[in-house]
C-alpha cells in the first residue's frame, strides 16, 4: 500500500516539475474589468409592480359602481339612506353560543410557550444582527 503511494507521489511530482505554471496575458485585468463594468452598467433593476396602476384604477372604478348601483337601486324611503341596506341578518356576537373549556395543562403549556418565545425572539434577533453575512 505505502509503496503505490510512493509511486503516485513520484509519477504526480514528475508531472508537476515538467509542467511550467501558465501566466495570463498583460491585458487580462483591462479585458476582465471591462467585460464585468459592461455587465453591471447594462443589467439595472427597474421597479415594476405587480398589480399595475391600470388594474387599481379598473378596481376603484368597479368598486365605486358597485356601491353606487346598491345605493340607486334600492327604494328610497322616508327614514335615511343607511336603511336601504338591509343589515337585519348580521349578529353582532356570532361566538355568544360557543363554550369551550381548556384543561390546566393546557393553560400552563400555553402560558410556558408565550413566555419561551418571548425570551427566545430577543435572543436570535440578537444573534443574527451580530452575524455577518
Amino acid at each position: 500500500m505505502e509503496k503505490d503511494d510512493k509511486k503516485i507521489e513520484e509519477l504526480i511530482g514528475k508531472l508537476m516539475s515538467a509542467e511550467s505554471l501558465e501566466q495570463p496575458s498583460l491585458d487580462f485585468t483591462n479585458n476582465v474589468m471591462s467585460k464585468v463594468e459592461a455587465i453591471s452598467s447594462s443589467t439595472t433593476t427597474v421597479y415594476k409592480p405587480l398589480i399595475p396602476k391600470s388594474v387599481w384604477f379598473l378596481i376603484l372604478g368597479s368598486f365605486v359602481a358597485l356601491i353606487g348601483y346598491i345605493y340607486l337601486n334600492k327604494p328610497t324611503s322616508d327614514n335615511g339612506w343607511f336603511d336601504r341596506f338591509d343589515l337585519s341578518h348580521i349578529t353582532v356576537n356570532p361566538l355568544e353560543n360557543l363554550s369551550i373549556d381548556f384543561s390546566t395543562t393546557l393553560m400552563y403549556a400555553v402560558v410556558l410557550l408565550a413566555i419561551m418565545v418571548s425570551i427566545q425572539v430577543p435572543l436570535l434577533k440578537h444573534y443574527l444582527d451580530k452575524r455577518t453575512f
